[in-house]
């Protein structure tokens, strides 16, 4: 029985034999390492994981590594290696990957995963995107949702190329959001995906692990649905048997990860964790598929020295919860040079490739774990 097997058989023993309560208290059992957790209530747990082994570390270097010349490619690979980080996130693209209904083109996915598994990086690839021959419209002219059916044939394709480069799939980037979900975005809609999709891609990779969620850090307007939303959404439509942990983009840009403003994503983390305990799933990591803070002048911006204060912090308050998984950096180097465009400056190497503070600081980071 693989570990995906296991975990879905064991959850759904979890789900008939969870109580309907509003508060779940985890006491302290014995573990392998006796790790101990403080939750934001004060609560203690442990946990089976040494926390350097829980949260490992990636980057999630953003679209462009597809478009890069490949000596651009190699060099920032070659940087992720130097720093001592073992996972990339990286965009399989529908729209770019399947351009017309019956026409496949890898090629500019390919060489960059074959450029990953050369190097022994681990790989957690993020599907979504519809190309325009895929989107539907209501009679009124409005945008449909995804359908879930031409996606799940997509996303088995991928699945099948890329089973032994590819470790991990994420369904979707930040569904939360309508510039990303392409319409209203709708947990249920969404959760409809994840169903159709998923046993494909575990038909093509048994062993993969699939992630739901991937959500940005928003609000509750018309155009976005605040995290603890959705995913209480995504749980009342959608059963957990289909994916194997959950993920969000923590962002807590000026503020630290340990600030508790209400905007506060990282802070916020435990309001998830709180939702996923009362469905019966609280065993379930939430991993961190993007977590970074911009540089520059632009609106919420900081200086390179928090920065570097930030990713340290990031991962310091990830490794003290015992609910998170893998975390992301975004972004390993800067998409530009204006210091005034926020999405310019993300990353901890600056666009000709000298290192940040933050560079430091994560590969510092990096050096912790995981353990032998």
């Amino acid at each position: 029985m693989t570990a995906g097997t296991q975990r879905r058989v064991m959850l759904a023993a979890a789900t008939l034999a969870a109580a309907a309560t509003l508060t779940v208290v985890l006491m302290p059992t014995a573990s392998r390492y006796d790790e101990r957790c403080v939750e934001p209530d004060g609560t203690v747990v442990a946990t089976d994981l040494h926390p350097e082994d829980r949260v490992t570390l990636g980057v999630s270097p953003g679209y462009s590594i597809l478009t890069d010349p490949l000596e651009d490619v190699r060099d920032d690979l070659d940087a992720m290696v130097s720093l001592g980080v073992s996972r990339l996130r990286v965009d399989v693209s529908w729209a770019e990957l399947q351009p017309e209904p019956d026409r496949f083109d890898f090629s500019s996915t390919d060489r960059v995963l074959g450029e990953a598994q050369a190097r022994g990086i681990d790989v957690l690839a993020v599907i979504g995107f519809e190309p325009d021959w895929a989107q539907r419209t209501a009679p009124d002219g409005s945008d449909l949702p995804v359908d879930p059916e031409a996606f799940a044939t997509f996303a088995e394709a991928a699945a099948a190329r890329y089973a032994d480069q590819v470790s991990a799939w994420e369904v979707w980037n930040e569904p939360n959001t309508r510039r990303f979900w392409g319409a209203e975005p709708d947990p249920r809609a969404y959760a409809a995906v994840v169903a159709a999709a998923a046993p494909r891609i575990r038909a093509a990779d048994p062993g993969a692990t699939v992630l739901a969620g991937s959500m940005s850090p928003a609000s509750n307007t018309d155009d976005e649905i605040a995290p603890a939303t959705f995913l209480l959404g995504l749980y009342d439509h959608l059963d957990p048997v289909h994916f194997d942990a959950v993920s969000v983009h923590p962002y807590s840009y000026p503020a630290e990860a340990t600030g508790r403003q209400s905007w506060n994503t990282f802070f916020r983390l435990h309001q998830l964790h709180d939702i996923m305990t009362r469905r019966g799933d609280g065993e379930t990591l939430i991993w961190l598929t993007e977590y970074g803070a911009p540089t520059g002048t632009a609106d919420g911006a900081v200086s390179e020295t928090e920065q570097a204060t930030m990713i340290t912090t990031g991962i310091g308050e990830a490794r003290r919860r015992c609910y998170t998984g893998p975390l992301y950096v975004y972004s390993l180097r800067d998409a530009g040079t204006d210091a005034a465009d926020r999405e310019d400056n993300f990353g901890v190497l600056r666009a000709d490739r000298s290192p940040k503070p933050a560079y430091d600081a994560l590969a510092a980071q990096a050096a912790i774990g995981p353990r032998p």
